[in-house]
């Protein structure tokens, strides 16, 4: 009852703000300070819904609002950075978009966040403890990223290099660009709790990235061991 009451203050205070950002904001820059010893997490969501368009707009602020929510975000977090977008769909009816980026760290309340395996339309991967963008869906859990640092642990992260995406454990991405903290992880084997490889990977002529449990890579070609993953 208390949960409920607390989500539902928080996303009152979100909706609020995303309303009043709407038309003023402007993305924020994803990159980390060259001093910075661990990178942000930033996270970019989509809020979309339907209707008259004045109704449209207020689902997709509503949806985008409870993306937010769940994942941890104080309303003072995130900024509206695009929309609302509408298309036309028949009479009065209406698509609308809302897109927004939260960045700093969220609140939590579990030690560990799943880290998913997406997959897109085109066959591309993305790994993320995060959201879920519009026209991917979930292949499966890699193990579980701490969510704060643990003794034996670093920082990993979600970068992209010319649109692909990948995991790395520096900050600057290897020279790439950097989009996430993603949580953290053990370099080495750890005695102590389950875990499991976590591998880089690539598949195709293009040599796409992706990341594996399987030391083979699912038979694809190996870009070398990442570190270790919890598992349960």
């Amino acid at each position: 009852m208390h949960r409920t009451s607390r989500l539902r203050t928080s996303l009152l205070s979100l909706a609020a703000v995303l309303a009043a950002a709407m038309t003023a904001a402007a993305p924020a820059s994803a990159a980390p300070a060259a001093a910075t010893a661990v990178g942000p997490v930033v996270v970019r969501l989509t809020g979309l819904g339907g209707g008259p368009q004045n109704i449209a707009a207020a689902a997709a602020q509503d949806h985008l609002a409870r993306q937010a929510a769940e994942l941890g975000f104080a309303g003072s977090q995130c900024r509206v950075t695009e929309g609302p977008v509408y298309q036309h769909v028949t009479g009065n009816y209406y698509n609308a978009m809302i897109k927004a980026t939260c960045s700093g760290d969220p609140a939590v309340s579990s030690p560990t966040r799943s880290l998913n395996r997406l997959i897109g339309p085109n066959g591309e991967h993305i790994s993320t403890v995060w959201n879920v963008p519009p026209g991917y869906s979930v292949e499966g859990s890699l193990g579980q990223l701490y969510t704060s640092p643990r003794e034996g642990t670093v920082p990993i992260y979600h970068c992209v290099v010319r649109r692909d995406n990948f995991l790395s454990a520096d900050v600057n991405c290897e020279g790439q660009t950097y989009v996430s903290r993603l949580g953290w992880f053990h370099p080495g084997q750890p005695a102590d709790v389950g875990s499991a490889p976590l591998m880089r990977c690539m598949v195709g002529k293009q040599r796409e990235f992706f990341e594996s449990n399987a030391t083979n890579c699912e038979g694809q070609t190996s870009g070398g061991q990442l570190g270790w993953i919890l598992t349960g």
